[in-house]
């Protein structure tokens, strides 16, 4: 393509008598096509056809602006700006070639150029009558609005949905206004725009690459989805190719993610992004402060005091856990640009990790003061709001935080807990922990969100760990009966441990698998047993992740299940290895974490090579994989082995596969309909023998269960409870159903025990916290039976006349004027009780 522009801009050159006719024609025909080269990334080519139309003085100010983007994009900046200020002798009054070039100025922190653009922007702006700007004019003086200081909210009604209104096949409307809700922090935002612009404008790599960008800190997967697009749209496409370096070193594919710097550099040797992001490999990967400090000053040459810089390699750290090195880099940022607002928000999320919350609160407002439409700011705003009403316990080891509501709930069984871990887990892993920890339980699944992630999402998260600081959903927020608050608590402390004395250099698998397997340490019942699903994954060898590649199991994650397997395969690498090797070599690999080394050097350096380990695991997991249900046939039929139409079908195949699970499962189902429950029951059984190990509600316990329920024989239906309450720490139906079978006999141990199973799941659950109280009581352990009773009288203040007498009933012998007083307020509420009025005279 390029002869032939050329050849006729020659042809333009020698025929004068039709040069006008000539020009208007190579400009209607190749203005478009240059212009596909450009978007395609094709910049060396397209920066030398605009070159030689300058040459041939053809007149459209676009030959010489496409020259200036790709000058730009080749990291030709002295030469881009030379360009653009030669073009504007011509074109004085372009917009976009004042915003852009303003915009590159900016870029390299040239405050001269900056204002003199911004300058000659609104003398042509004052030159040109409304009615004549173009929908692209709009768009500049939108951005150029924005610099000056404007409301979002009217630049963007006033200027870039006005230019959509106008073309509404503009692309840079589009991408103005998606890339200021990148500014405001409003990433759904974001997303919506950059969707609606690709509807209108049809496919784009600059349009597309913002809907990935839109996704990166919430959906990897269709983040990467948008980002084969733009590459396939675009090969060069320099902020794809560094967005997707930054999720490949956020999965720790270091060597995957140098390929993807290593690609802009080779286009612009000198992009400070790329060297920043060269610097957090340095960094994360190879532990080298040398070279990390070099990285960054090759960053900082064309502009030395450029806030992006330390602003990314901080934020990259940030999402590796090292908040107190972001921390330090956000506070360079500032140094160098204190109205840098990027830097200030990311400063407040690592002070909020590192538990510096007074600062946070007060920089965050800064931010809000400097703008106001800051989503994250705003939501940190009402966090901190909320939070003012939250109570706060300090003791030496912990400070507890959470909602007033909470604390007689849960507050001291938390602290209980922690405070059991901290005796088990820092010894055991040779950390004297001098620092308190703060533990923060938070009402609202919004209110975690904003203090955890900085935004709304993270559903499904239970609680996260930052070293020293943890945030947990309050037990009160969460679905009942389906998580168990305790054992979380127990796994993020775990957290706490391990972080503090890797200096928070340790993968993420080992980090998880060694919470879990704590977990499993505590309670056989917590942590994450095998059941039918991780069989299944293990036995699958596109499932099952190789252990030497157990960094990336988390991030290849396609769905829940993945996810929850990713936690389980972990916690089995981590048991095999302290199987096999022993507590001090695993604490050998800790220690060299902590000292720069990589996780599987690590581990190489105190067991042996990691492919020797990797396949004595694989046994070791799909051995246990395979003992799970050994005697069942986990097989589905084949079509053809079942015939839908013949009613006797089903009964043959169950008949010649006594061992299917899935036969027997389809006819326990058949039975459960037709309320046979003898059938039932012995199906159940058929299903425990083959699968003794799984006690869900899914399993040949449940069943049996259920028709022994309702065949009214309680003795065995409560020896199959209290089974399935011994292996499962979420199973609160059965917990429940003991609770009610066992109070009317009085086993006052065993209600005991299953009334913590669910206070454990939900303790603001009064059936549970009643049934606590009265064994206590029943148990002559009177001070804990107060407290119990304590708890009831706050969530449930309905019975608050029965609760106070019996408060009044226990504390007579130790308190008589504390009992008096919970007597005097039962009697208010019930003044005919004759027993309280008995008690009274006894006073």
């Amino acid at each position: 393509m390029f002869r032939t522009l050329l050849a006729i801009l020659c042809l333009a050159s020698t025929c004068l008598a039709q040069q006008l006719d000539l020009e208007k024609m190579f400009e209607d025909r190749n203005l478009g096509p240059v212009a596909e080269l450009l978007a395609k990334g094709d910049y060396e080519l397209v920066a030398r056809i605009g070159e030689a139309a300058a040459e041939r003085g053809l007149k459209a100010a676009e030959w010489r602006i496409m020259r200036y983007k790709a000058l730009a994009e080749l990291g030709q900046i002295e030469a881009a700006l030379a360009e653009a200020t030669e073009a504007l002798k011509k074109y004085p009054d372009n917009f976009e070639l004042l915003m852009l070039r303003h915009e590159l100025a900016a870029a390299q922190g040239l405050d001269e150029v900056k204002k003199d653009s911004l300058t000659l922007l609104n003398a042509a702006a004052k030159a040109k009558a409304p009615k004549d700007r173009t929908a692209l004019d709009l768009v500049s003086l939108g951005k150029a609005a924005l610099v000056l200081g404007a409301d979002a909210q009217k630049v963007i009604a006033q200027y870039f949905k006005a230019a959509q209104t106008k073309d509404a096949k503009l692309e840079a409307a589009y991408l103005a206004e998606g890339h200021l809700a990148f500014e405001k922090d409003d990433a759904k935002r974001a997303a919506d725009v950059f969707r609606v612009g690709l509807k209108a404008h049809g496919e784009t790599a600059n349009l597309r690459f913002g809907l990935a960008k839109a996704f990166s800190t919430s959906d990897r997967e269709k983040a990467v989805e948008n980002l084969v697009k733009v590459l396939e749209l675009n090969p060069h496409h320099k902020a794809a190719h560094l967005l997707r370096a930054e999720l490949l070193i956020g999965g720790e594919k270091f060597v995957e993610a140098e390929k993807a710097i290593q690609t802009v550099l080779d286009k612009d040797e000198q992009h400070p992004e790329a060297w920043a992001l060269r610097a957090v490999v340095a960094h994360l990967f190879h532990a080298d402060a040398k070279k990390v400090a070099e990285a960054r000053a090759e960053a900082l040459k064309r502009w030395s005091k450029n806030p992006v810089v330390d602003h990314l390699i901080g934020r990259c750290l940030s999402r590796a856990y090292r908040f107190a090195e972001s921390a330090a880099h956000q506070r360079q940022a500032l140094d160098f640009d204190a109205k840098y607002l990027p830097a200030k928000v990311q400063l407040c999320h690592d002070l909020l990790r590192l538990g510096e919350e007074e600062e946070a609160w007060k920089l965050a407002a800064a931010v809000r003061e400097e703008d106001g439409y800051n989503i994250q700011a705003h939501n940190l705003g009402l966090l901190e709001k909320e939070m003012g009403g939250y109570v706060t316990k300090t003791f030496p080891d912990f400070i507890l935080k959470m909602p007033k509501r909470d604390w007689p709930i849960y507050g001291e069984r938390a602290l209980a807990l922690l405070r059991e871990a901290k005796a088990v887990l820092a010894p055991k892993y040779g950390l004297d922990l001098k620092r308190p920890v703060l533990v923060e339980f938070f009402g609202a699944q919004s209110d975690f969100a904003i203090r955890t992630f900085g935004a709304l999402g993270g559903q499904g998260m239970l609680g996260v760990c930052f070293g020293t600081v943890v945030t947990m959903n309050s037990p009160g927020s969460l679905a009942n009966g389906r998580n168990n608050w305790e054992s979380t608590l127990w796994h993020e402390f775990c957290h706490v441990i391990t972080l503090t004395v890797t200096k928070n250099r340790m993968p993420r698998w080992l980090s998880e698998g060694i919470s879990v397997y704590e977990e499993r340490q505590r309670d056989p019942a917590w942590g994450m047993p095998m059941d039918a699903t991780f069989r299944e994954m293990t036995i699958d060898e596109e499932k099952l992740t190789p252990f030497s590649q157990l960094s990336g199991a988390f991030m290849k994650a396609k769905s829940q299940d993945d996810i929850m397997f990713a936690y389980y395969e972990s916690s089995q690498a981590v048991e095999y290895l302290l199987d096999t090797y022993g507590q001090e070599k695993f604490q050998g690999i800790l220690r060299d974490l902590a000292n720069g080394k990589r996780i599987n050097d690590a581990i190489a350096a105190n067991c042996e090579d990691v492919d020797a380990i990797e396949k004595r695991f694989t046994a070791f997991i799909t051995g246990k994989a395979k003992a799970f249900g050994a005697k069942a046939d986990w097989s589905e039929p084949k079509p053809e082995e079942l015939n839908p139409f013949d009613d006797g079908s089903f009964s043959e195949f169950l008949k010649t596969h006594p061992t299917s699970l899935w036969a027997l499962q389809r006819h326990a189902e058949d039975a459960i309909k037709a309320k046979n429950w003898p059938e039932v029951l012995q199906t159940g059984q058929k299903i425990a023998e083959l699968v003794p190990e799984d006690v869900s509600g899914t399993s040949g316990y449940s069943l049996q269960i259920q028709a022994l329920r309702q065949m009214k024989r309680e003795d065995e239906e409560i020896a199959l409870l209290r089974r399935i309450a011994e292996k499962s720490s979420s199973a609160q139906s059965s917990f429940l159903r003991l609770i009610e079978l066992d109070l009317p006999k009085q086993r006052w141990n065993e209600v005991l025990a299953n009334a913590r199973r669910v206070t454990a799941l939900n303790p603001f659950l009064v059936t549970a916290q009643r049934a606590l109280a009265e064994a206590h009581a029943s148990l002559n352990q009177p001070a804990e039976s107060i407290q119990a009773w304590e708890r009831v009288l706050v969530l449930d203040p309905g019975s608050a006349a029965q609760t106070h007498f019996k408060l009044a009933q226990l504390l007579k012998p130790s308190d008589a004027p504390k009992a008096k007083r919970h007597l005097l307020d039962s009697l208010s509420l019930a003044p005919r009780n004759r027993e309280g009025l008995e008690m009274l005279g006894g006073f």
